[in-house]
Parts: C-alpha cells; sequence; structure tokens
C-alpha cells in the first residue's frame, strides 16, 4: 500500500513513517503539494495524507482534482489540521469528499488511532479484531456504570474505548473492583451512548484496574445503536469545530 504524504514538518512526517511503516505501507513524501498535483496519476497512491496546516490554500484543488480521478474507495484522503479549523473549511472537505479530519498533534495517541481505524474502515489497514475498538474523543457522550455483583455498590468511571462487543472500562475508585477475576459475571451495567441508554450483562475479560468487560447475549438493535453512534463521529466532530470557531469569534 503506498502513502502520499503532503507535509512540511519533520515531526509530523517521522511520526507518521514510525507508526505505519511497520504495517506495511510504502512512503512518498512532498514538500511542495503542486508537484504533488503534478504528479498524482503517475504515483497512483491509495491513501493521501494532506497538512492542511502546512498547506492552507492547496488542499482543496488537490482533493478535488483527486476526486476527479479516484473514489473514497480506491484512495483515501485524510487531512490533517492544526489547532484552529474553521466550520466553513470543515464542510467544505465533506463536500469534496474527504475519508477523515485529524487533528495533526499526534502527542494524542488517540490521533493515530483514528487514522488506523480509518484505514481498517476503508480496507486499506488488516485489523484482526472482529469488532474495531472506538476511542472515545472528550465531546463524545459515552458513559459507563455498573453495580458491583456482590455488594451492589455503584462503580462509575471512564470508557477507555468500546466496540459492538464489548468496553474497557477505568473505574473512578480502582480498589472496589479488584475482586473481579476474569470470568466473573456482572449482570446490572448501564451504557449511555448520545440519548440512548442500554441495559447490559457483562462477563470480566481482565483486570489490571483496567476492567476488559464483553457484553453478553446483546441484542442486534442494541449492537446497532453503538455502531450508530460510532459512525456518526464525524458530525460530532464538525460540531466541535464550529463551537470552538464559535468561541474564538465571542473572545476576539
Amino acid at each position: 500500500m503506498k502513502i502520499l504524504l503532503i507535509v512540511e514538518k519533520d515531526i509530523t512526517k517521522e511520526t507518521l513513517e514510525i507508526h505505519l511503516r511497520p504495517r506495511g505501507f510504502e512512503f512518498i513524501t512532498y514538500r511542495n503539494p503542486i508537484k504533488a498535483m503534478d504528479n498524482i496519476e503517475e504515483i497512483d497512491p491509495d491513501i493521501v495524507l494532506f497538512s492542511a496546516e502546512d498547506f492552507p490554500r492547496h488542499w482543496k484543488p488537490f482533493l478535488k482534482l483527486l476526486r476527479e480521478i479516484k473514489t473514497k474507495e480506491e484512495t483515501v484522503f485524510i487531512l490533517l489540521i492544526g489547532e484552529i479549523f474553521p466550520i466553513e473549511e470543515a464542510a467544505k472537505a465533506t463536500h469534496l469528499g474527504v475519508n477523515g479530519i485529524i487533528g495533526e498533534d499526534f502527542k494524542d495517541k488517540r490521533k493515530m488511532l483514528h487514522i488506523e481505524g480509518l484505514l481498517s474502515r476503508y480496507k486499506m489497514l488488516k485489523d484482526n479484531r472482529a469488532e474495531k475498538r472506538y476511542i472515545p474523543d472528550p465531546y463524545d457522550e459515552i458513559e459507563f456504570l455498573l453495580s458491583h455483583p456482590r455488594n451492589l455498590k455503584l462503580i462509575t468511571g471512564e470508557v477507555s474505548d468500546i466496540s459492538t462487543s464489548g468496553a474497557r472500562f477505568l473505574p473512578d475508585s480502582p480498589h472496589l473492583t479488584t475482586d473481579l477475576q476474569p470470568g466473573a459475571e456482572v449482570p446490572y451495567c448501564s451504557l449511555r451512548v448520545g440519548d440512548k441508554i442500554i441495559s447490559l450483562t457483562c462477563t470480566v475479560v481482565r483486570n489490571n484496574q483496567l476492567l476488559a468487560l464483553k457484553f453478553i447475549d446483546i441484542s442486534d438493535d442494541n449492537k446497532q445503536i453503538i455502531q450508530d453512534y460510532i459512525d456518526s463521529r464525524p458530525g460530532r466532530e464538525l460540531k466541535q469545530l464550529k463551537e470552538k470557531g464559535e468561541d474564538r469569534r465571542r473572545g476576539e
């Protein structure tokens, strides 16, 4: 698989290569987006990673040209953005056929996982897990709580990642769950995704303070609720960008 990387910052280039080269990707890097456009058909990339922060005036004509010759399924285009990216630009990117918009600050490990998730979704990266794990962003409305199966104490915490078959859960008070061994059944669990609440029974897969839980006999309807929320992430991203833009305007 061939990645065309259009970026100026060495740190971004090196970080992406460190993470993705071992997964079998070949990198072709351009620091001149015009030359990359001239050679796009010859390069014939499977994936394009384009820094809008480095080249804010060039990503739109590049993406427009790419979509004239390649569909979203044939060539994945991921736009890398800085801290400030106007909602109007995000809307244009969606209209032009971007596959994903991801922040360029890779100190946040979720950013690289989101790239890998996008590549898996478009069959560019093999993922051996039956269901893809989703790592919640701060603006996501995903909450989980459980009642201890023996003493019925209510245990709250944070969802580390989630799929349609299970979740990893970090309790606010890990000492309350130290006695939950692998294989233990937890019959009283509640999951909130967006405005939906799902009652669940879980089994403990692992417990090293972070609880790995498997959903038991989850219905297809409830699986679909979780999957629909995961798939609607781009809309939540756009909303977050819009709110950030409005906050900046109020502060000016």
